[in-house]
This record gives structure tokens, sequence and C-alpha cells, in this order.
């Protein structure tokens, strides 16, 4: 059982209590209630979520193109098992190999439950066999980051037992004894962990040391490698590191029977769902914020990078745990949140001289300005909330994550290469007459005049968000074109990233055919989610259904809980 410490400075104590009686009161008031005018979804096994049409067995497989991208699946894993095994990261142009998340072998404890989906029982048997060996959760190399580490790990080795218990993993390939070392393996990582929520208002650290058992800042590296982030006078994180680990901890203290995990997650992320500070839009929370007081020391409103899995989640754990204390809560702070974004974030494009279409992007607030530019991350919103339209039967959000999708189509269909960049901008048709940013350079205005976007960071990360939107949008909806976009996205994953290593990052997605392009990284993503959504949404749509499952922001799968 994880122990917790308390700090020893006594305000510290005081605040902590007069936080937690405050929540414990509040929460009290909001127990059994309802989402205002919306009818839940209820299934005797799971919820209804997926497209109706396909009751019945109706659903049907593209094997040709899943098989394609399994292929794709085993280049990746077959390259990282020559040349990086056991090494967090492969370097996908020079063959060489990376430490970069605290060298408990990221790729192999990520990749898992993809394996485990697809059937690649020979690589699944040797990522669990070195799991349960090899790695020792309770040293690391540097400091750890609370929050890769329980998307990226924790999540990983959960959804593997997950998968196992559920029958998807045959018996004959991963044994009871080795469900439970994996297991025991998670519950080793969340204990060292724990020091990570021990603040006044139970809002994780930046950082642990696994060495001291300590919470600590943010590294100086983190202010090297961006300049431009504030330094605070305490501790401060943006929503997506207080709200992101409700999902493995609630899971966790299902498979464990131990309360303590969930409990943990609950209060990190109290401070924002049950929310005392003012804001201009119900649902969402200004940011970043002080992990001491839980004040927020910035006027920074969004559902991009930073702030994007903390609203991811808030709907998620209402499907994975219905039966929850406070999940109906949590469905309509959800609600509050998809409404602010439509009527202060969402923004139309203006029709340019040689693009007249306009399409649907999503902002930024900070303070007093509107920043009219999106990130490839906030494409995962679109997904998000055409989940959610759908679970709360809310039509009006479905079309807005449809609409949000097509834009994120857009940004992939106006480049050379058919591949997103890492951040875009467009001019608002109406509403925003303080939008931060305008073209800055010949090529952008070029770009604007064309398609009617222009690239902020021509990069491409390998990164999943879009096929994870359509994803959801081809589960949920049974319409074909998400089907023939993912598969666009495919062919040009495979024309312009795949090397001899692997599949790299491009510098610029207005480059064709020139290696010099490539950039030798290779996140662990890749083969967590972006090849498991595109695997998926070429599937027969029983495999990992979204009746059945909840994914998190990670791409792992997690059985619903009733």
């Amino acid at each position: 059982m994880p122990s917790f410490r308390r700090n020893p400075t006594s305000s510290f104590k005081l605040l902590a209590a007069f936080l937690i009686i405050t929540f414990y009161l509040i929460l009290r008031g909001f127990t059994g209630s309802e989402s205002s005018g919306h009818k839940k979804r209820h299934a005797p096994l799971g919820a209804q979520i997926q497209y109706e049409g396909w009751r019945n067995g109706s659903g049907h497989a593209d094997e040709e193109k899943a098989t394609q991208v399994r292929e794709a699946m085993k280049h990746t894993f077959s390259k990282y098992r020559e040349h990086a095994w056991g090494y967090d990261d492969i370097k996908p142009v020079s063959g060489g190999n990376g430490t970069s998340r605290n060298g408990w072998g990221a790729f192999i404890v990520d990749t898992a439950s993809t394996l485990a989906l697809m059937g690649m029982w020979d690589e699944l048997e040797l990522e669990v066999d070195h799991i349960i060996n090899k790695v020792d959760f309770t040293t690391a190399y540097g400091l750890v980051d609370p929050f890769e580490t329980t998307i990226r790990y924790l999540g990983g080795l959960l959804s593997i037992v997950d998968l196992i218990d559920a029958g998807t993993v045959p018996p004959g390939i991963i044994t009871n004894s080795k469900r439970d070392a994996l297991l025991a393996q998670a519950v080793t990582l969340a204990d060292k962990l724990a020091p990570s929520f021990d603040t006044p208002t139970g809002m994780v650290w930046p950082r642990v040391n696994f060495t001291t058992d300590e919470g600590s800042p943010d590294p100086p590296s983190v202010y090297l490698l961006d300049p431009s982030k504030p330094h605070y006078k305490n501790p401060s994180i943006g929503p997506a590191r207080a709200g992101s680990n409700i999902l493995e901890n609630r899971v966790l203290s299902r498979l464990t029977g131990n309360a303590a995990y969930v409990n943990n997650a609950t209060r990190a992320w109290a401070p924002l769902v049950w929310n005392r500070f003012d804001t201009p839009w119900p649902g969402m929370v200004d940011a970043p914020i002080d992990i001491i007081t839980g004040a927020p020391v910035g006027r920074v409103r969004h559902w991009d990078a930073g702030h994007d899995s903390y609203y991811e989640y808030l709907i998620k754990i209402a499907l994975l745990a219905q039966g929850d204390l406070y999940t109906h809560f949590y469905q309509e702070v959800w609600t509050d949140a998809v409404t602010a974004l439509r009527h202060n974030l969402a923004s139309r494009s203006a029709p340019q001289d040689n693009h007249k279409k306009q399409h649907v992007f999503m902002g930024k607030q900070d303070a007093n300005w509107f920043i009219n530019e999106q990130s490839h991350l906030a494409c995962f919103a679109a997904g998000n909330i055409m989940l959610g339209a759908r679970f709360l039967n809310h039509p009006n959000f479905l079309t807005l994550g449809q609409a949000l999708l097509e834009g994120c189509r857009h940004a992939y269909a106006s480049t050379p290469t058919h591949i997103g960049p890492e951040n875009w901008s467009w001019i608002p048709k109406f509403g925003y007459d303080n939008a931060t940013f305008q073209p800055a350079s010949d090529r952008q205005l070029r770009e604007l005049s064309d398609t009617g976007i222009w690239m902020v960071n021509a990069q491409f990360k390998l990164r999943p968000e879009y096929v994870e939107s359509l994803f959801y949008g081809y589960r949920i909806t049974g319409e074909e074109r998400y089907r023939d976009w993912a598969w666009d996205a495919f062919r040009a994953f495979e024309r312009h990233c795949k090397t001899k290593y692997g599949y790299s990052a491009l510098r610029d997605v207005t480059l064709k055919g020139d290696e010099s392009n490539w950039k030798d990284e290779q996140e662990s993503f890749w083969g967590a989610e972006t090849l498991k959504y595109l695997w998926l949404i070429f599937k027969d749509p029983s495999v990992g259904s979204l009746d059945k499952w909840v994914y998190s922001t990670e791409g792992h799968l997690f059985r619903m809980i009733r």
C-alpha cells in the first residue's frame, strides 16, 4: 500500500485541510445530480457509442488495408528489436537509440497493447518478458515526469492486464503468473509516483525524484528547451498535468482493490473540477495553476497542448466508471467546457483569394487576446467531442466535432505531402478583432492565399491526434469518408516517413521526396497510437469496440466498469 507524505509546514496543513473540507462539502452537493437537459445512454455491458447500423455484426473490415497497417507495425517493431532493444527510442534514420523516458524501454511498454490487438503474439511475448524480467521501476535515469510516465508506462501496463483479463490475449500466450507480474510492475511504478501528489492542494509536482522519493519543480532543461516558459514563485502546471491520471489510477484501484490510487487522482484534479476561482467561461479553467495554492497564475484558456487531456478525461472517466460517485458531475463540467469551446474558441476561417472554402478551427484565449493558432495535438478534440456527443445524446456537439475534424483534414490535404503540420494559423472570418497572428513571410502569405491557412511550425512528429479522431468519427457515425481520409494519411506516412530503421518525423511537410527532411526521431506514440488507430479504422468495428472499451490519451484500452 503506498504511503503519502504530508507537508510539514503548518500553514500548508491548514490550507490542505480547508481545501479538503471545502471540496467534500461541494461534492456532497453534487452527488446524484444529472447532466441537465441531456439523456444518457446505457447498455447492460457498457455503453451505446458505436454506429447503430452495425448492430448484429453488420460492420465490415477492410482486411487488405488493415494488413498493410499491420505490416507497418511489424517494420516498426522489428527495426527497434534489432537496433534499440531495451532503450526508450530508436533513431529511425541513423539506427541509433535514445533514453528519453527514464530508461525503462518506453517503446516496449507503450506499444504492447497495440501488439495485443493486432495479434502479434511472438512480439508481445518478447515485450512482456522484458517488462517482467528486465525493467526496474524503482530507479530511473534522471527526474521522472509523472504525466508522461502515467500515460505511457502505467497506462500501457494496465491495458495489457485488462486485455489479458478480457480474453483478447489467448491464455497460452501470456500465463496467469506473467499477468500478475505485469500488475505487480504497475503497482511498483504507481507507488514510486506517489510523492508527485504530495502538495497542499493534491495537484502533482512537475517531476519526481525516484532517488529521494520527493516531488520536484521543472528542471532547468525545460526552460532551455522553451525559453519563453515563464518562471513563477511556486511550481505551476497546466490542466493536463493535473487531470490526466484519473483513468489510469481508477483502473489500478479496480485491479488491486486499493482505493488510494483513485483517491489521489481525484484530489489532483479537484481544484480544476470544483474550481473556486472566477472564470468567464463555465467549465473551463485559467492556467497555469500554482500547485501550492491552487490559484491560477495566468489567464490562458483552451483545449490545446498543456490543457487538452484534462477535458478529454472528464467525459472518459464518466464512460469508464458510470456508477462512481462524481461521474454525473464530470459530465456536466465537460458539457460546459464544450459549450465554452463552441462559443469562444471555435473559429471559422475567412475566404481567401484562391481558396473560398471556409473551415472550422480551434483557437486559444490568453486574457483578452484570441490566439488564432491550432496545433496538431488539438485535433484530438474532434473525436473527444463526438464521443461525448454520442454518450450524452447531444447532436449539436456531434456536428461541432465533425466540423473540427474536417478542419484537421484540411490541414493535411493542403500540404504537398498531404501530412498536417505541427501548428497552423488562419484569419478568423468574424468575431475576433483582436486575433493575434498575421502571416509574417512571403511563404505564409502564399499559403494563406492558396489554402486559407498558413503554417506556423511545418514539422510533423508522427502524431496520432488526427487519425485518432478519424477512428472516433468512423466508429460513431459509420461514414466511409473517415476511412478514406485515414487511408490517405497512411499512404502519405508510408511515402514520406518510412525509413530503413522505422518511421521518421519530418522537418517540413511541404518538402517531398527529400531524405534530408527526415528528423531522426520516432516517439513511442507512433506505435502506441498512430498505427493502432489506423489499424482499428480498417478492422471490424467489434475489435476494440467503443461500446466496451475506453481509450486513454495514449491510446491504451481500459474495460468499462459496470
